[in-house]
């Protein structure tokens, strides 16, 4: 099972289980905003929304 997580260099948020809910917990912590035309992500702060797989191993996606 895939998780996801926000990381910026200020904060790390906790594990969810979908990218959804980690851009939203980044927007919630002032990390980031939802833009109002096309609904995209866009980092206040440098961020990436982090995914880890089932074996534990990470990669980061913008």
């Amino acid at each position: 099972m895939r998780r996801y997580r926000y990381r910026t260099s200020v904060l790390v948020g906790p594990w969810r289980e979908a990218p959804g809910r980690a851009a939203a917990d980044a927007v919630r912590s002032g990390q980031a905003r939802i833009d109002a035309g096309g609904g995209s992500l866009t980092w206040l702060v440098p961020g990436k929304i982090e995914a880890v797989d089932g074996e534990g191993e990470a990669e980061r996606r913008s």
